[in-house]
């Protein structure tokens, strides 16, 4: 049997290797997205991903959120954000068996000024969940999670998307 410094040692080696493996495979924590713009007004009509949106740019970015164009660097306006479910398969009796659930958001960023830095762009996630009328209540619930983790996953697009944004070097130079 082991003694109990040898698995003492064992696992403080393994505590100290652990991370130089991760390290290695290239794992890294998430950490904060640098954007080119510390100042941005995000604007929109008001729903769930406007605030995830807003929610996350404080939280992950060097982004601080201003509500006064004027103090803005950068506008961030969430054109179009919708969901919807259609049906995508029946049984043989006629019943709804599956649903296609689609989240889009159109999203554009532009220069206080008007100039447009980030054209319209459009992204859309889906999602296939079966249906059974016997748990419909059970199926809604699914469908709210389903979205909200559509939801997150374009939040971190439009994040992600920002991030390797490049302002015009014209911009660049203009700002403060």
């Amino acid at each position: 049997m082991w003694s109990s410094e040898t698995r003492a040692a064992r696992r403080l080696l393994l505590a100290l290797l652990l991370p130089l493996a991760l390290a290695g495979c290239g794992f890294a924590l998430r950490g904060s997205n640098d954007l080119a713009y510390s100042a941005l007004l995000v604007q929109g009509q008001g729903g769930p991903l406007l605030q995830l949106l807003r929610r996350t740019l404080v939280a992950t970015t060097n982004a601080r959120l201003v509500s006064d164009p004027k103090q803005a660097q950068a506008v961030l306006t969430l054109l179009h954000d919708s969901t919807s479910q259609t049906a995508s398969a029946y049984n043989s009796d006629g019943t709804v068996a599956q649903f296609t659930l689609r989240e889009r958001v159109a999203y554009a960023l532009t220069a206080p000024d008007g100039t447009v830095l980030i054209p319209r762009t459009e992204l859309s996630l889906s999602s296939i969940m079966s249906y059974s009328t016997g748990v419909a209540l059970g199926k809604a619930e699914e469908a709210d999670l389903l979205y909200q983790g559509m939801r997150r996953q374009l939040v971190d697009r439009i994040i992600f998307q920002l991030g390797n944004f490049q302002p015009p070097a014209d911009a660049a130079a203009a700002r403060p």
